[in-house]
Formats: C-alpha cells, structure tokens, sequence
C-alpha cells in the first residue's frame, strides 16, 4: 500500500488548462461543470494525485491517458482494466490525499473543525459515544482528537466497499487503539491506520490486511507537472488506438 498527501494550490488560468489535461476523461468532465473554484481546485489536485499513484505502481502514461473509469456495486469508482490497482481518495480544507493498494481500500481526511456531541450521538455506537463522554473534562483537543479519530476510520471503512455514510455508520465500532474496526452486524473484522502528521487534520485508511506504510508520502505540485506537449502526444496515441 502507498498513500499520498498534497496540498491544494491556487492555480493560475494557464496552469489549470495544463493540469485538467492530466486528468482522466470523468473527472476532467466533472470538473469542467464546477462552478465553485475551491471544489474544482480539490477535485484537480484529486485526479492529480489519483494520476500520480497510477504511474507508481507502474503503469505508463499513455495507459493513463486511455483511462476509463467504472463504478462498482455502490457506486465505488475504478479504473477499467486494472484488476491489481485499487485506490480511494479524500479530500478536506487544503489537503487531498490517495492510497492506493492491490487490493480494496478505503480512506478519509477531515479537517477538524469544532463539532458537537448531539453528531456523535447520532452516527456514534453507544459504546464509542460512552468513550468520548469519559473524556469530559479532559483537554478539548483530546476529546476532538478522538472525535476525528472515530469518524475517519468509519468513513474509510464503508469507502472501502463504497457504501458511503448513507449506509450507516453506527454499527462501525473502533478499537480504542483505533487499529481496527469491526462491523457489528456481520462480526467482520478490518483494519485501521490513522495518521495526524498534517496539523489540524486526521486521515484514517482502512483496508482489510494489516500492512500500512509508516507515513503517508508529501507530494509536492512540481512533481505532478508533465509538459503540455507530453499530454497531446499521449492523448493522440490513445486514440490512434481507438
């Protein structure tokens, strides 16, 4: 498993025309149909970082640019043809992150702002809801720490099939070590990784074999960057290949 952060940029017009080029057919649709400038940075600098951790696990360019995305079951997005790459991505305030894997993963990055219990008490299992009421008293960033720890590592868990929090979080119970997860409905056990080296943010991947890498790796927007002429040119060989 490899994971990937990078910080959201303002881009200016000519930058952005270069960097939507980099991006699969689906999102460069999507975010044509974005009014809203700070969504259309986030879901660039998404598929950018979505492009980055394709070309790491050792696809080239030109599969890239022919790139097709499907959708699973729940709607989960992957990229046609590539049974051995899974990947999620998230995104929140000035950061987008990516892990990518061989098999099914999920991920989640929250910017923690202020919350209250009553959305605890909501989407919480009695059990983690009892956890945070302990902590009453205690230093606040602890308890938002906790709160954030919990709500990262559900919603990595259903991105990991794709069912999203509409499906229901509250039987997601976390260990208080935040190593795992179990869905008391079915008994089934997957595993959790939390990671808070971004200050003011939490980012929890989940997947269902315990290996996680020790930190996520900081991609910088140079890094990113391909000549316009590179794109055309892979963009041409995919549809000389029809």
């Amino acid at each position: 498993m490899q994971i990937y952060t990078a910080k959201i940029d303002e881009l200016q017009t000519e930058t952005e025309e270069q960097m939507c080029g980099l991006l699969d057919r689906d999102r460069a649709q999507r975010v044509a149909a974005l009014n809203n400038r700070s969504e259309r940075m986030r879901s660039i600098f998404a598929g950018l970082l979505l492009r980055y951790a394709f070309l790491q696990a050792g696809y080239d360019a030109g599969a890239w640019q022919c790139a097709k995305i499907g959708r699973g079951a729940y709607g989960k997005p992957y990229i046609k043809g590539t049974a051995d790459f899974h990947y999620g991505l998230s995104h929140s305030g000035e950061w987008v992150v990516c892990a990518a894997d061989t098999m099914p993963v999920g991920i989640d990055l929250q910017e923690m702002r202020p919350w209250k219990m009553t959305l605890a008490k909501r989407f919480y299992h009695e059990k983690e809801y009892d956890r945070l009421l302990a902590l009453n008293g205690a230093d606040p960033s602890r308890q938002t720490e906790e709160f954030y720890s919990m709500w990262t590592a559900k919603e990595s868990a259903v991105k990991l099939n794709g069912r999203g929090i509409g499906a229901g979080i509250s039987q997601y119970v976390t260990t208080a070590d935040y190593s795992a997860i179990r869905d008391v409905d079915s008994g089934k056990l997957l595993y959790t990784r939390r990671y808070d080296m971004l200050k003011g943010y939490m980012i929890c991947v989940c997947s269902e074999a315990d290996l996680f890498p020790d930190l996520p790796e900081r991609i910088d927007l140079e890094n990113m960057i391909w000549r316009e002429t590179d794109v055309k040119s892979e963009r041409k060989k995919c549809s000389e290949k029809g």
